[in-house]
């Protein structure tokens, strides 16, 4: 009971934060503070990004392991926290905005937590102690959103996301390092270190092509259409991230300890894979149709007026969560097998067609942007599906009809949602009406479900009432049984 109300609490937590924020500040704000996650998107990827599912993969873990992880990434993380602090004025003159250059120098810190962060997260991680991870995210979720709607109040600026987020990660690193009893030390062997050099360097370059990737399009829609559309780029990618958060990785989050584990037992790893992206997409594929399908009349009413603009964009970012459930767990599978050579050929592809398809559309507009985006990404599902089968056998069609019944009821869904919206009063108000469509899309994808397969809206109905009550195991072993 306790982790899945954690996941919730996590959730409600950041989508209120988000929502108070967003009404306090403007999308130029949340741009100025996205040219700086762009900014260290990269570093992150050296400082705490890669080096720590090493931790997660190997089988036989010693001391030394642990301790040479955290030495590289702490050298990594202090030698950009160097870097940006020296070429912060070159870097804010590159996005044509002088006012960076603090915003860059204070945030830099975030690398050397990073660092410090990312061994004892490893560990609870590798022993599948996820009730405590929950609780990291929980406390660090509430503090942060507390602590970011005061900022936000009396700052009125991109320096009360800058802090928020500061504040968020500290937490973090704080509650990590306490609850898996770990402290920092530098005995290490060199012949340790070289142990898990291959599975480094292949997973750390795979991390930063893919990290490239991501910053080509907000680097692209801050140079060309401004720091407003980049806000508003980023409250998109956050409001999926979000969602994902909440949805989708509290399954997938086990595709690579599971794999590592499994990895000799293909039929299980089979089960449990196709278990766990059923389960995901049962929960999912409603919350992301059901939320673009209201996004017109539910945005200016949560977040105000001001990101009216930025509802087409939302909307499209909403539908590249449709693929989340299943391509989620394609990166830890492969990571898990040992296979990051594939990860990394498939990052190579996807920042290749990423940058396609941002210069073929930049200056069009924000919204062909994030439609050529969301073709890019059902490309690269394709892609990685073919991948775990080359890798490990899983076919495809598994990956495709995973979930199946729960697209096809969320699309009734999302009509039946559709048409309510055109009959509704237009005397009511936004609120209003979200707070009808809701409900009437949440009876509408149950009764579809029900219709379309009876046998499985029983079994969805005990795997989440197990899931509920904190029994994730049990949940996805009544999900495999799914038909």
């Amino acid at each position: 009971m306790f982790n899945a109300m954690g996941n919730w609490i996590g959730m409600v937590g950041g989508l209120v934060s988000l929502v108070f924020i967003a009404r306090l500040l403007s999308p130029m704000d949340f741009g100025v503070f996205g040219m700086a996650l762009v900014t260290f998107s990269i570093p992150e990827i050296f400082a705490s990004g890669s080096l720590n599912d090493s931790i997660v993969q190997r089988r036989n873990l010693a001391v030394g392991h642990v301790n040479s992880v955290f030495m590289q990434s702490l050298g990594l993380a202090l030698v950009f926290w160097l870097g940006i602090s020296l070429l912060a004025p070159a870097i804010a003159a590159g996005f044509s905005h002088p006012e960076l250059v603090p915003i860059l120098r204070v945030f830099s810190i975030v690398l050397i937590i990073g660092a410090v962060t990312s061994v004892p997260a490893a560990l609870l991680q590798r022993d599948l102690r996820y009730k405590e991870i929950t609780i990291v995210d929980i406390v660090g979720t509430v503090s942060a959103a507390v602590i970011g709607i005061w900022l936000a109040v009396v700052l009125r600026d991109a320096w009360a996301l800058v802090w928020m987020e500061i504040s968020r990660r500290m937490i973090r690193l704080l509650m990590f390092a306490w609850l898996a009893k770990w402290r920092p030390s530098f005995k290490s062997s060199w012949s340790e270190t070289h142990e898990l050099t291959r599975f480094n360097s292949t997973n750390l370059t795979t991390k930063v092509v893919q990290a490239f990737g991501g910053a080509i399009p907000r680097v692209m829609i801050g140079s060309v259409l401004g720091p407003a559309a980049l806000g508003m780029f980023n409250m998109s990618g956050r409001l999926l991230e979000q969602a994902k958060s909440a949805f989708v990785t509290p399954f997938a989050a086990v595709a690579l300890p599971v794999a590592s584990q499994a990895q000799n037992d293909l039929p299980m790893l089979f089960r449990a894979i196709e278990g766990a992206m059923r389960l995901a997409a049962l929960v999912a594929y409603p919350i992301f149709i059901g939320g673009s399908v209201i996004a017109p009349i539910a945005i200016p009413a949560v977040f105000g007026e001001q990101w009216v603009p930025a509802v087409v964009t939302i909307q499209v970012f909403l539908l590249m969560g449709l693929r989340a459930p299943t391509s989620a767990f394609n990166t830890g599978v492969l990571n898990g097998v040992g296979r990051v050579d594939l990860n990394f050929k498939l990052a190579i592809v996807g920042t290749v067609l990423t940058a396609i398809s941002v210069l073929s559309t930049i200056h069009i507009s924000l919204e062909a942007v994030a439609l050529a985006l969301l073709a890019q990404l059902m490309i690269s599902w394709f892609l990685g599906a073919y991948a775990v089968k080359a890798a490990i056998g899983f076919p495809m069609h598994r990956q495709v009809i995973a979930g199946s019944s729960a697209l096809i009821a969320s699309l009734i869904m999302g009509a039946i949602v559709w048409f309510s919206m055109k009959i509704l009063p237009e005397t009511w108000t936004g609120l209003v009406q979200v707070l009808v469509l809701v409900p009437i899309g949440g009876v509408t994808y149950v009764a579809a479900l029900a219709a379309l397969s009876p046998r499985l809206a029983k079994r969805i109905v005990q795997a989440l009432f197990i899931l509920v009550q904190g029994r994730p195991a049990e949940a996805l072993a009544v999900a495999r049984g799914m038909s």
